[in-house]
């Protein structure tokens, strides 16, 4: 009996990390839209096809240095057309921040969509979350740089 306990407890388990996987892959989509107003939703598959960046930082929201995996913002902004100066960065709950442009560029912002080499559920910050290289400079260990580290991104838009 107990051994039949303990078996669906942990089918469950495997169905329950499988769907948080699959609502990440549902929620995996980023709508960008530049200034003109055209506006283009991208999946998490085409995002993952595009040259991918990474490195290793610590942020005040995981424990320790992990690995971010991710798009460059300039690939990012390039490869759709999104030459604004200002960017609002929205998540899924919402938020949102107005970002320059140039900062994202700059200073080495990825848009992650991978967390030590496994996609991010929702619940995990996914599926995509903006990060800097915090640890590579001091400045970016600020209030307006934690504000800009948007983390559940459903969307980009170009503001003019």
């Amino acid at each position: 009996m107990m051994m039949k306990t303990i078996i669906k407890f942990t089918m469950a388990l495997c169905v329950i990390g499988f769907l948080s996987t699959e609502n990440a892959r549902a929620a995996g989509k980023l709508i960008l839209s530049n200034t003109g107003g055209e506006t283009v939703t991208v999946s998490f598959d085409e995002l993952t096809k595009l040259p991918s960046t990474e490195f290793y930082t610590s942020t005040p929201w995981t424990d320790g240095v992990q690995k971010f995996q991710g798009v460059d913002f300039d690939v990012l902004f390039d490869t759709y057309g999104i030459t604004a100066d200002t960017v609002r960065v929205s998540a899924l709950n919402d938020y949102s921040v107005m970002v320059p442009a140039g900062v994202l560029r700059r200073d080495n912002a990825i848009l992650v969509y991978r967390l030590n080499d496994a996609e991010m559920s929702v619940r995990d910050k996914g599926p995509f979350w903006v990060v800097f290289p915090y640890d590579s400079d001091t400045r970016f260990q600020t209030d307006t740089y934690w504000s800009y580290s948007v983390w559940q991104v459903k969307s980009i838009d170009g503001q003019n």
